[in-house]
């Protein structure tokens, strides 16, 4: 199938790539089918590009890839939608945002997306019980661990 996009232009889609969101994407309800686009070979960013509204798409990237220690426990009956449910199904993906400053970029720790490979159904689920922010200023966070990394003294020896 052909979809037109404004970020895209046209794009040819195989029906097999198609997530089907049944509750949409939080603001976006009316927005149930999604495609995840490449932003390039070698970039840990993807679009998640909605069929629905050619104008809309999420910048998307593995949570890990900026904290290597995220982990969100859910329970099953909140992964419901996304049934039959095998684990090593399971992808989870957090949605960024890239301001001007590129330096000052988040990323949404605490509503991630969850796909499910198997059957391709997605939901973004808010967590509840968690620490982690909506905005998780990902760079800055990197500079200053990098700076305290700096300013640990050296063991003499």
């Amino acid at each position: 199938m052909k979809i037109d996009t404004s970020r895209f232009g046209t794009v040819d889609i195989e029906e097999e790539q198609v997530f089907t969101f049944p509750m949409g994407i939080l603001g976006f309800a009316k927005c149930k089918r999604f495609v995840v686009i490449d932003h390039t070979e070698e970039s840990p960013f993807k679009w998640l590009q909605s069929l629905d509204e050619g104008g809309l798409a999420f910048i998307i990237t593995d949570p890990l890839f900026f904290r290597p220690d995220y982990h969100i426990k859910l329970r099953r009956s909140e992964l419901a939608m996304l049934e039959p449910i095998v684990e090593d199904d399971l992808v989870v993906s957090v949605i960024m945002t890239i301001p001007e400053n590129p330096q000052d970029m988040s990323a949404n720790l605490m509503a991630p997306v969850i796909f499910n490979m198997g059957n391709r159904r997605g939901i973004q689920h808010v967590l509840t019980n968690s620490d982690y922010p909506v905005k998780y200023f990902a760079l800055r966070k990197r500079e200053q661990d990098a700076v305290a990394a700096q300013a640990v003294p050296e063991n003499p020896k």
